[in-house]
């Protein structure tokens, strides 16, 4: 973690993994949605650390975002062109914080092109969940282990 300091707010960078699963479908074209457990962002050591605290968040921005299959082994993402990530903090609507296209069909993990959109209010609510969207153009025939990791820039209000 980084930490630069700018009169009264500060920026440091939050690194946040999580798995979930895409379960597999049989039907070509059809859309296959994969929802992470909450990821909480209320860590309060980075925010410590940092001289600060999550109410006091005024920006935060994905630095990347890199999508990867853990398992089966040899599975690859072959099976899709373009892969969707939207974020949803507690009490709040979703949106779209990453997509990528024409993806290389021998690829076990994609490295995401972020949106520039501001998550403050989404790191606010103190978790947030992602869902990933494909939109399959061959059949899979397994259920696939995603990890998703991420890092989010944060800018916030010194103590």
């Amino acid at each position: 973690m980084a930490c630069e300091e700018d009169g009264i707010n500060v920026s440091f960078n939050v690194d946040y993994s999580t798995n979930y699963t895409l379960v597999k479908a049989a039907v070509v074209g059809t859309t296959i949605d994969a929802t992470s457990p909450e990821i909480e962002t209320n860590t309060t050591d980075v925010f410590k650390n940092n001289s600060t605290n999550l109410d006091n968040i005024s920006g935060a921005t994905f630095n990347n975002l890199t999508i990867s299959i853990v398992s089966p082994a040899g599975e690859n993402f072959s099976f899709v062109n373009e892969v969707k990530v939207y974020i949803k903090g507690n009490g709040m609507s979703e949106e779209l914080v990453a997509s990528k296209s024409n993806i290389d069909q021998a690829a076990t993990s994609v490295d995401m092109d972020v949106e520039d959109v501001n998550l403050a209010e989404h790191v606010k609510s103190g978790a947030f969940t992602l869902r990933t969207s494909v939109i399959n153009d061959e059949a899979l025939d397994n259920d696939l282990d995603l990890q998703a990791d991420m890092q989010l820039k944060v800018t916030a209000r010194a103590l």
